[in-house]
C-alpha cells in the first residue's frame, strides 16, 4: 500500500511540473533572442542610457496579445520601425523587436538580473500580464545590468563629413555605444575641444579658415548652436587649445609661417577677438599643437619637418622655439599630452602613434620617444579618458576609433582593439570631456 502512495505522488508531481508555467523556462512559448548588436550583460554609468533590442517571435499556433512585465529603470521604446507596441499582437511566428532602453540613474542598488519577461494579456480589457503563460530569454540571454560611476563622453572629428560625433564612454569596458552626430556644417574639422570651463567647444576648420564655436547641454553632452568664433588670421587651422584660465585661445596653421595664432576668448559668449599671431623658423606645417597643463609651454607637431617645437607661451606671445628635442616622427599631425608626464604623437607617414617622455626640469623638452603599438590605418589627435589609463586613437581610412590600453609608467600603449562607436566618416581627433 505504501508502495502504491509513493507512485500516486510521483505521479501527481509530474503532472504539476508539466503543467507549471514554469516549462516557457525549457520550451519557451515566445521566444526572446537579443539581436546581433545588442549587448546584454553591463556595467552601466549611472549618468548613461543603453539599448538592448530583443527579437520576440510568436511560437504558439494561436494569435496572442503580449506585455511585458516592467522592470525597474528599463523603458520600452515603441517608436522604432518594427517594435513591438505596449501591448503587442503577434500572429503565429509572427515577430517583432522588443526594444528597451536602460537609464543608469534609475536601476535600482541591486541592479537588474532577469528578464525581459513576456506574458500573454489577462484579455482585451485588462492588458496587464497573464504569469500563466510567459517566457523569458534563456539563461545566456537574460538582462543584467549594474550600475558604476559616472562615464565620459568621447567626442569625434569627422573630416570628411564636416561634423562631430559625441558616443557615451564606459569606464568599466572602455568602449562607445549610442554614438551620434551632435554638430554639423563645419569646414573639414580636425581639431576640437573644450574651453577649460567645458561650457564651450571648439572646432577648427582647416577647409573654411575658420574657428567654430558651439553650446554644451551640461546634461546631455549634446551640442547645438554652432557658430563662426568671430577669430581671424587664421591659415588651415588644425588645433584648439587654451591658456589654463580659459582667456586665450591657441590653434597652429597648417598653411603659411605664422604657426601659432592666439586670441582673446569672451567669456560669456564663447567668441574670440584680437587675435595675434606667432611665427618662428623651427615651424613647418603646423599640424597641430598643445598648451602643458601649467600654461608656460606650447608644443607645435610640424609634418614636412618631422619634428615637434617646443615654445615658450607668455599670454598671446609663442616665443623661443626649440625644435631638436624628441625622435621617431614621421609626418605627425597630432600631438595630446597627459597629465603623468608624457606626450602621444601621432604620424601620418607611418599611421603610428610616438609616445615621449615630458622632461621636469623646467624646459619641457622631449626624451626617450618610441612607437607605441597599434596598427592603425591614418591617424589624429588622440584622446585619453580622465584617469589617462585608455587612449582612443582615431583610424582616418578605416572609419574608425581604437581603444588602447595606457601604462600609467611608461605610457606606452598595448591592447588596442576596436571602441564599438559607429558612424565615424574620416576620424581625424578625438577628445573626451
Amino acid at each position: 500500500m505504501k508502495q502504491r502512495k509513493n507512485s500516486l505522488l510521483v505521479s501527481i508531481t509530474c503532472m504539476l511540473v508539466l503543467g507549471s508555467p514554469i516549462l516557457y523556462a525549457a520550451q519557451p512559448k515566445f521566444s526572446i533572442i537579443p539581436t546581433a548588436d545588442s549587448i546584454v550583460s553591463f556595467l552601466l554609468p549611472r549618468n548613461f542610457s543603453e539599448t538592448v533590442r530583443y527579437q520576440v517571435t510568436n511560437q504558439t499556433n494561436v494569435t496572442r496579445t503580449l506585455t511585458m512585465v516592467p522592470i525597474t529603470g528599463v523603458t520600452q521604446v515603441t517608436s522604432d520601425s518594427g517594435a513591438c507596441q505596449n501591448p503587442f499582437t503577434l500572429s503565429s511566428r509572427q515577430s517583432c523587436t522588443l526594444t528597451l532602453t536602460i537609464n543608469g540613474s534609475q536601476i535600482p542598488s541591486t541592479g537588474i538580473s532577469g528578464g525581459p519577461m513576456v506574458c500573454k494579456t489577462k484579455g482585451p480589457s485588462d492588458p496587464s500580464p497573464d504569469f500563466f503563460l510567459c517566457s523569458q530569454p534563456d539563461v545566456g540571454n537574460i538582462l543584467a545590468a549594474s550600475v558604476t560611476t559616472a562615464g565620459q563622453y568621447a567626442y569625434v572629428a569627422n573630416q570628411i563629413s564636416n561634423s562631430v560625433s559625441f558616443c557615451q564612454v564606459n569606464p568599466a569596458t572602455g568602449f562607445f555605444s549610442q554614438c551620434a552626430v551632435t554638430a554639423t556644417g563645419l569646414g573639414g574639422t580636425e581639431g576640437i575641444g573644450f574651453n577649460p570651463a567645458g561650457t564651450f567647444f571648439y572646432s577648427a576648420n582647416p577647409l573654411a579658415n575658420s574657428v567654430s564655436v558651439c553650446q554644451v547641454n551640461s546634461t546631455t553632452g549634446a551640442l547645438s548652436g554652432c557658430v563662426d568664433s568671430g577669430g581671424t588670421g587664421f591659415n588651415l587651422p588644425d588645433a584648439v587649445a587654451f591658456s589654463p584660465d580659459g582667456s586665450i585661445f591657441y590653434t597652429s596653421n597648417f598653411a603659411g609661417l605664422q604657426g601659432v595664432t592666439a586670441c582673446l576668448v569672451n567669456a560669456t559668449t564663447g567668441q574670440l577677438s584680437s587675435c595675434v599671431n606667432n611665427a618662428s623658423p623651427t615651424f613647418s606645417a603646423a599640424g597641430n599643437m598643445a598648451i602643458n597643463s601649467a600654461g608656460t609651454l606650447a608644443y607645435v607637431v610640424n609634418r614636412t619637418a618631422n619634428t615637434v617645437s617646443v615654445c615658450n607661451v607668455s599670454g598671446q606671445s609663442v616665443t623661443s622655439c626649440n625644435d631638436l628635442s624628441g625622435s621617431n616622427f614621421d609626418a605627425p599631425e597630432g600631438i595630446t599630452l597627459s597629465q603623468t608626464q608624457h606626450a602621444y604623437i601621432a604620424n601620418a607617414g607611418s599611421r603610428s602613434v610616438t609616445v615621449c617622455d615630458i622632461r621636469q626640469d623646467g624646459t619641457g623638452l622631449l626624451d626617450n620617444c618610441s612607437v607605441t603599438d597599434g596598427a592603425f590605418s591614418g591617424t589624429g589627435n588622440i584622446g585619453l579618458n580622465a584617469l589617462g589609463t585608455v587612449a582612443y586613437v582615431p583610424s582616418e581610412l578605416l572609419n574608425d576609433v581604437f581603444a588602447c590600453d595606457v601604462s600609467p609608467a611608461t605610457g606606452q600603449l598595448s591592447g588596442c582593439k576596436r571602441s564599438r562607436g559607429t558612424g565615424f566618416s574620416g576620424p581625424a581627433g578625438v577628445v573626451l570631456h
